[in-house]
């Protein structure tokens, strides 16, 4: 009888325990971040590689720069290429591919007639040309080629590296003022202007995002952190997938009355602002009177501390789940996080706040997740999932016997939970020991 008891208690400890473990997440898909080399010896389309040599094989006027690229199964011209980087360099980028291929295999760097376009003359136009160069032939950090002569009519060349500085699209671009507060007064707005120097098409303002994609904006101030006088947009593109660097750029401080960022009704703006070796990882401007600035390389904001930034906000706005029928959460609280997130946040911010894990214990997101899975997907209150968390490999996975995890988630609440069942269960089979004991006396 005593070992029928025993095995009773062992097997309602087990339960007890299992019927809370049922409550914990399932394990987290692992996911790999999007992203394409920066380097063009792997073929792929939107990536930059650049041409050396511009001032003595591609005078203006004279020939342009043009590359020829192919793979086995189709090939394109870039544009005729006169933009230059800076000094003798010119910035070209790899074509978009169509159809089932998936990387360029090799190319060759032409002298081009001004007067023509590669895309509908094709070869007619080519005055000297490189012969084939394998895309292979660039070394891991290759992204340079050197033209260096000519040789039988042929253009002669050297690949290497060119070290060239910027931001990318589509990151987040910050704006300090509280070394100058003065930029705040009348309620004016603020903008980022992006450029590459010497450039009369490539510019962009800064943007904002939306469910119908990137537009035009002034800068935000940065909720969920500490300093006031923060300010942020995102970094513009022409198209998604360009991975364009911009390597300069400039603090605008506008008319309240402006519609979008403009320079008509500019009031201040910093010196032009280039990133170089000593600040190719900043991406904060920090205003130091009205008409001057700097690129801030020593405060970087990374991305994981961006998304902490929202889920420290959306922790002091939708500050109680509510329990029960009792909703808490007021349609403004709602839409104040979910335009934070939809408005505010680039796409591959968000694609990072959509995989949160509530496991992953003390993280601001962690948590603000966990309240938001219990809000839209638990009690299933009238609150849209505008993250789409039901979608999530990471979403709380909730059974029948789930109980209120409201205010903090977290797997520390799993663990209470787990102890209180156990400890309940014990409790009941020490009494049923002890009332067996007594009736056998």
């Amino acid at each position: 009888m005593k070992k029928v008891t025993r095995f009773a208690l062992l097997l309602t400890l087990l339960l007890g325990a299992g019927s809370a473990m049922t409550l914990i997440n399932t394990d987290p898909v692992e996911t790999e971040a999007a992203g394409l080399t920066p380097y063009p010896g792997a073929g792929y389309s939107g990536t930059v590689l650049f041409v050396t040599g511009s001032s003595t094989y591609f005078n203006t006027g004279e020939a342009d720069l043009a590359v020829y690229f192919y793979n086995s199964s189709g090939n394109a011209w870039s544009d005729r290429v006169t933009y230059r980087v800076y000094g003798d360099t010119l910035r070209v980028m790899l074509p978009y591919l169509h159809g089932n291929s998936t990387q360029w295999s090799g190319m060759k760097v032409c002298r081009y007639n001004p007067g023509l376009e590669p895309s509908s003359s094709g070869f007619d136009g080519v005055y000297n040309s490189t012969d084939d160069i394998l895309l292979s032939s660039f070394l891991y950090g290759h992204n340079t080629v050197h033209i260096t002569g000519y040789d039988g009519g042929k253009l002669t060349y050297m690949l290497g590296n060119n070290q060239y500085y910027g931001i990318k699209s589509e990151e987040h671009m910050y704006l300090d003022l509280s070394g100058f507060t003065a930029w705040e007064q009348e309620n004016a707005k603020f903008a980022i202007y992006f450029a590459f120097p010497s450039s009369t098409n490539e510019t962009r303002w800064s943007l904002a995002n939306s469910s119908d994609g990137y537009y035009p904006s002034f800068c935000w101030k940065v909720e969920g952190q500490d300093n006031d006088h923060l300010y942020e947009c995102i970094v513009p593109s022409i198209s998604k997938e360009d991975g364009r660097l911009w390597n300069m750029v400039i603090a605008v401080r506008l008319d309240p009355a402006a519609v979008s960022p403009n320079w008509d009704q500019a009031w201040n703006q910093t010196q032009n602002l280039s990133f170089n070796s000593g600040n190719e990882k900043a991406n904060m401007i920090r205003v130091s009177d009205w008409g001057k600035g700097e690129l801030d390389a020593e405060n970087v904001i990374s991305k994981d501390a961006r998304i902490g930034f929202y889920g420290q906000y959306f922790l002091d706005t939708v500050k109680c789940s509510g329990t029960g029928d009792s909703d808490a959460t007021t349609a403004q609280m709602w839409n104040d996080v979910n335009v934070a997130y939809t408005n505010h946040l680039a796409s591959l911010y968000q694609g990072d706040i959509w995989l949160a894990d509530p496991d992953e214990e003390g993280t601001a997101i962690a948590k603000a997740m966990a309240r938001y899975d219990y809000i839209v997907l638990f009690k299933k209150y009238s609150h849209d999932d505008f993250i789409n968390r039901a979608a999530s490999p990471n979403k709380t996975q909730y059974s029948s016997a789930s109980v209120s995890l409201a205010e903090n988630g977290g797997p520390w609440m799993y663990l209470m939970l787990a102890c209180v069942l156990a400890g309940s269960a014990f409790v009941a089979s020490f009494l049923v020991i002890n009332a067996r004991k007594k009736k056998s006396r």
